[in-house]
């Protein structure tokens, strides 16, 4: 287990260890004239993929002739949902002007830099409730460059001609993975020509890549709130919020709640995101040292939302059947007539629980309201398996002494599934092997049961 989690940990991510900013709290932190910025990398499942992606041209492949391509990934940097945008409005009025008077009355520790972003901002009167969610430009563009990059690592299986007989696309019903994908698309094919691909409507119910909304034990099993708000009504966090609420000069009833902090943390995250190369208001608030006390929180809601805290885990596990099996049948398919590139758009939590079933990111200790220090280099980190268009790239490989080769990518690096080499290349009769249960199964019964 302590090798394992080695490998996963100094292999698959290049950024493990916390810069000294992160280690210790600036009371005068400037978020304006930090070149580093490191708590961009540890947003959590707003995290940009640009932020933590590694590099394909660097990348270690078999010396056998890649075959077959399977590609799933979450969609890319989206607007926020309705109840965000309900709760981020209030910030363009009372709140932002209770942090503009603090600032000018003296009370306050924001560098001017980071003052003037706030005193600029208002919410964009264009993000509306019926665009909630939609793929935003970057989004787009983040999607599409994915894509342009994994066809120069693997021209030969991802050809800049579009093949109906070749290729396969599939989305969920919303409008952020349809629009992922036909970015995707042109990443491949060139610009527009997302227009002359096919993309088949998804069926409802979605068992391939929405299982979570079709098993009634979910529900049940999915229970966040009791260690989420342990952890929001710690001392640890407490803390951290009287840091926050000092910094701004709030004082008597102006003073954020645990849950207006974390939006405007979120408001700083959505912002950058949209406008990477801009700097975004709010984010000066946050010291690289508090940014981890607010990504813990979210890790443990998605930790026991869609991870190894879900009780039983077996349902986690066995919840994505259909897309294990379709890996499964994938890799070891030489049927001429099937389509030799897959590739998948899904949501935050059937990511996850997708990487409960390949059984990886596993910590030896749950993640706990009570154990954030122990947990400073726990595999469990959303802003690393779940950012904006995280994704997982699977490849085959055709041996001519046969046994052929795989080979799994996770956002352009590695990824260590246990029995593989280190650059994520194995047998394919490994991972047949490791996974098998789920080659013959029921996926219908399966899928919702915690057998």
């Amino acid at each position: 287990m302590v090798k394992m989690k080695l490998l996963c940990i100094v292999l698959i991510f290049a950024f493990t260890k916390l810069s000294s900013a992160q280690n210790t709290h600036d009371p005068n932190y400037c978020y304006a004239l930090d070149s580093l910025r490191p708590q961009q990398q540890r947003w959590s499942d707003r995290t940009s993929n640009e932020n933590v992606r590694g590099s394909l041209a660097e990348l270690q492949v078999s010396s056998c002739t890649p075959a077959r391509f399977w590609f799933y990934m979450r969609h890319a940097d989206r607007l926020p949902s309705i109840n965000d945008m309900n709760r981020m409005r209030p910030f363009s009025n009372e709140q932002t002007i209770n942090i503009i008077n603090a600032y000018i009355e003296g009370r306050s520790n924001l560098c001017h830099p980071d003052f003037n972003t706030i005193n600029h901002w208002t919410f964009d009167p264009n993000i509306t409730v019926e665009h909630e969610q939609f793929l935003t430009v970057s989004g787009w563009n983040i999607a599409r460059n994915i894509a342009s990059r994994y066809q120069a690592a693997f021209p030969t299986i991802l050809p800049r001609t579009y093949d109906r007989n070749r290729f396969m696309f599939r989305y969920t019903d919303r409008q952020r993975t349809q629009a992922t994908l036909r970015a995707f698309a042109d990443g491949l094919f060139g610009e527009g020509a997302y227009r002359n691909v096919f993309f088949p409507e998804p069926p409802f119910p979605d068992s391939l890549l929405r299982p979570h909304d079709n098993c009634p034990l979910y529900d049940d099993a999915s229970n966040t709130e009791v260690e989420r708000d342990r952890w929001q009504n710690s001392a640890e966090f407490q803390a951290m919020l009287t840091r926050i609420n000092d910094k701004l000069g709030l004082v008597d009833l102006q003073r954020l709640t645990a849950r207006q902090a974390r939006t405007m943390w979120e408001l700083c995250q959505f912002h950058q995101l949209w406008e990477p190369h801009i700097q975004a208001p709010f984010c000066g608030a946050f010291s690289p040292y508090d940014n981890l006390r607010l990504e813990y929180f979210e890790d443990i809601d998605a930790y026991y939302t869609a991870g190894y805290g879900l009780n039983p885990v077996r349902l986690a596990e066995n919840m994505n059947c259909p897309l294990m099996q379709d890996l499964l049948n994938f890799l070891t398919s030489n049927d001429p007539n099937e389509e030799t590139v897959k590739i998948y758009s899904t949501h935050q939590t059937a990511f996850q629980l997708f990487l409960v079933s390949l059984g990886i990111f596993r910590d030896s200790v749950p993640i706990t309201a009570d154990n954030f220090a122990e947990q400073a280099n726990r595999l469990w980190i959303t802003s690393r398996m779940a950012p904006m268009a995280t994704n997982i790239a699977v490849i085959r490989y055709n041996c001519a002494t046969g046994g052929d080769d795989v080979q799994f990518i996770m956002n352009e690096s590695p990824l260590v599934i246990p029995g593989c080499q280190s650059n994520g290349i194995c047998k394919v009769s490994h991972i047949v092997d490791r996974y098998s249960r789920f080659i013959n199964a029921n996926c219908d019964i399966l899928s919702c049961s915690t057998n």
